[in-house]
C-alpha cells in the first residue's frame, strides 16, 4: 500500500495529506462512530432490550464482509497465524462484546463509555504477569481514570431505566469488568502472536469477526434461539444493520486516518468523538448529573486528555529512529483509552469492530523483520483505542 510508505521507518512520524483528506477523515470517523453510539443507546434504552447474540451475529457478519472487501482492495496477504489461534481471539473477543452489550440492560450508555476508559487496568494486570513494566505515570493515569469512573457510577443514578436501583448498577459494573478482562486477555494474546507473525489490519479483522459470526450462529442454534433471532430481525433489523455498517465504516475511517495523518492525530479525533458522544447522550436521552458525578466525569476526561498529551510528547530523536524500543516500554499498551464505542465494536466495537485490528500500514520490503513487527504492534495499539 503506497499511501503508508511515509510512515514505514518510524511509527511516530506524522504527515499531512491535505485539508480535504483531513476533513474527509474527521467527518467520516466522528459521524460514523458517534452514530453507532447513538443507535446503540437507542436500542438499549426507553424500555427496549437488544438480543445480544443476534446483535453479535448481524454486526460481525457485516464487519466480516467489509473486512473481506477491504483486504482485497488493499492487497493484503493472508497471515501465517493458524486458524486455531484466530479462534481463540474470536472466543475472547465475543465474550467481551457480549458482556459489554449485556451491561446496557443495567447501566446507561455514558457509564459504558467511561468504564471502558478503565481498559488499561486489565491490560496492565495481564501484561504485568507476562513480565512487562510501565512507568509510574501510567499507574497514576489509570488510578485517576478508575477513581473518576467510580465517582460517576457511585455518586448518583447511573442504572438503566430497564433495571433501576443500586443492584442494577452493581450487575452492570460486574459485566463491564468482565468485558474489560476478556478484552485485556485478547490484547495480551494478540501481542504474543504479533511477536512472531505479521498480519494486515483487514486480514486480522476478517479472521476474528468471521470467527465471531460463526460462533454466534452456532450459539443461536445450540440454545434454540433462532426464533428469537427472527423476531429480533422483524423488530430491529434497521437498527442492527445500522450498527453493523457504522461500526465497520468507523474502523475503515480509523485506518485511513492513521495512514494519512498518523496515530497521534487519530487519537485526538477519537478523543473528541468520545466527548461528543457523551454530550449528545446527555442531551438527547435526558441523563442528569449531580455534583459528585460531575467531578468523576471531569477526572476521567482530564486523565484521557493527559494520556493524549503524553503520547504527543513521545518523539524519537532522529539519531535513534532505527533503535529498538526499550524493553520496559515494550510498546505502550497502556495508551489505550478504549474504543471507542466495540467494541471494537466492543462497546457493542469492543473490541473494537471490537475488531482488534493489528498492523496499520504495509512496511517497506527491505525493512528488517524486528523493526516491522515493532512498528506494526505500535500502530495496532493506537487503532484499538479508536475502535468502536
Amino acid at each position: 500500500m503506497s499511501g503508508g510508505s511515509k510512515h514505514d521507518k518510524d511509527g511516530d512520524d506524522e504527515q499531512h495529506a491535505g485539508y480535504a483528506w483531513l476533513a474527509f477523515c474527521v467527518i467520516g470517523m466522528v459521524s460514523s462512530l458517534t452514530l453507532y453510539g447513538l443507535a446503540l443507546e437507542y436500542a438499549t434504552s426507553g424500555g427496549r432490550t437488544l438480543h445480544e447474540i443476534s446483535f453479535v451475529f448481524v454486526t460481525t457478519s457485516i464487519y466480516s464482509m467489509t473486512a473481506f472487501i477491504a483486504r482485497w482492495l488493499f492487497g493484503e496477504k493472508p497471515t501465517t497465524i493458524s486458524k486455531y489461534h484466530m479462534l481463540v481471539l474470536s472466543c475472547t473477543s465475543i465474550a467481551s462484546t457480549y458482556t459489554s452489550v449485556r451491561s446496557l440492560r443495567y447501566v446507561i450508555y455514558p457509564v459504558q463509555v467511561l468504564f471502558k476508559s478503565c481498559k488499561p487496568v486489565p491490560v496492565l494486570l495481564f501484561n504485568k504477569l507476562l513480565g512487562k513494566r510501565y512507568p509510574f505515570r501510567k499507574y497514576v493515569n489509570v488510578m485517576i481514570i478508575t477513581s473518576g469512573v467510580a465517582l460517576f457510577m457511585g455518586g448518583g443514578t447511573s442504572s438503566s431505566a430497564n433495571n433501576s436501583g443500586g443492584e442494577s448498577t452493581l450487575i452492570g459494573a460486574i459485566m463491564l469488568s468482565t468485558s474489560l478482562c476478556f478484552d485485556g486477555a485478547t490484547g495480551a494474546y494478540e501481542d504474543k502472536l504479533m511477536g512472531k507473525d505479521h498480519v494486515g489490519p483487514f486480514d486480522l479483522m476478517y479472521n476474528i469477526q468471521f470467527g465471531k459470526a460463526v460462533i454466534s450462529f452456532i450459539t443461536l442454534v445450540a440454545v434454540n434461539q433462532l426464533g428469537m433471532f427472527v423476531s429480533t430481525l422483524q423488530n430491529d433489523a434497521f437498527v442492527l444493520i445500522l450498527l453493523g455498517l457504522t461500526g465497520a465504516l468507523g474502523q475503515v475511517f480509523v485506518f485511513v486516518t492513521i495512514s494519512k495523518f498518523g496515530a497521534l492525530n487519530c487519537a485526538l479525533i477519537g478523543l473528541c468523538r468520545k466527548m461528543l458522544s457523551l454530550v449528545l447522550s446527555f442531551l438527547l436521552y435526558g441523563h442528569t448529573l449531580n455534583a459528585i458525578q460531575s467531578v468523576g466525569l471531569c477526572l476521567a476526561i482530564v486523565a484521557m486528555i493527559a494520556n493524549f498529551y503524553e503520547k504527543g510528547g513521545k518523539k524519537k530523536p532522529k539519531a535513534d529512529e532505527n533503535a529498538e524500543a526499550p524493553p520496559e516500554e515494550n510498546i505502550p499498551l497502556m495508551d489505550m483509552q478504549d474504543e471507542e464505542a466495540n467494541n471494537s465494536e466492543n462497546e457493542g466495537a469492543d473490541d473494537t469492530p471490537k475488531g482488534n485490528i493489528k498492523s496499520l500500514l504495509d512496511l517497506e520490503e527491505d525493512e528488517s523483520s524486528s523493526g516491522e513487527k515493532r512498528v506494526d504492534m505500535k500502530r495496532r495499539v493506537e487503532l484499538k483505542e479508536n475502535s468502536v
